[in-house]
């Protein structure tokens, strides 16, 4: 292994983006990025579609000012559920949680995460970022059920009040797309990000354009 790829530094404070990135079988450390989401996101004005990658930016930016980021190549994300256009963040408390899934229910919406990869080279700082959208159809849960969701606190720091991965709630009922993108963390897009700087992934990187392929999920095959 070369030195290059012992040198990714994952600037994230999610644990299911850790657990994904392990699927590419490179040495990562982790770091949480200095920055304020929300404060930062006030000043974005383009399209909600391209939000996610434009945080995804900022975050590299404030991470590469870490001294951990050292020689690293910074691996930085973020994740937006978009309904009817419209984003939708995480929840502020547990009755906009409620609203969140209910204004889902039943519904498709898309989910957008913008990944971005980054180096400073000769002082300069280096990005190259892309991001990926997953349409989701959500089944329709109950009341009760929405209820008992909220009850073990999982849905209070994702985005659109749910986690998909979910084993008990079990959200949705059909993706057309990328199921890791939709956990938070696109593999296919993260490694033809990587190539840019030299870095090899051990699985062959799916060219599908229906994005239905992905070698590191089964789910994307459903």
């Amino acid at each position: 292994m070369t030195e290059t790829q012992e040198a990714l530094l994952l600037a994230s404070a999610s644990p299911r983006r850790r657990q994904i990135l392990t699927r590419l079988h490179l040495p990562f450390t982790v770091a949480v990025a200095p920055i304020d989401e929300d404060q930062v996101q006030q000043h974005y004005h383009g399209p909600a579609e391209g939000l996610a990658q434009w945080t995804a930016a900022h975050k590299a930016l404030a991470t590469s000012t870490l001294p951990e980021a050292e020689n690293r190549i910074v691996v930085t994300a973020d994740t937006t559920v978009l309904l009817d256009d419209e984003i939708l963040g995480k929840p502020r408390d547990e009755e906009h949680a409620r609203e969140l899934l209910r204004s889902l229910r039943g519904r498709w919406h898309r989910v957008v995460t913008g990944v971005v990869v980054s180096r400073k080279i000769s002082g300069e700082l280096t990005l190259y970022g892309a991001s990926r959208s997953t349409p989701v159809l959500m089944r329709s849960y109950t009341d009760e059920e929405i209820d008992a969701y909220i009850a073990s606190g999982d849905p209070m720091d994702k985005a659109g009040a749910y986690g998909i991965q979910n084993p008990e709630f079990q959200p949705t009922e059909r993706i057309n797309g990328c199921y890791l993108n939709v956990v938070g963390l696109p593999l296919c897009t993260l490694a033809e990000l990587l190539e840019k700087f030299g870095i090899h992934t051990t699985e062959t990187i799916c060219t599908d354009p229906a994005g239905v392929c992905c070698p590191w999920s089964e789910q994307c095959l459903k």
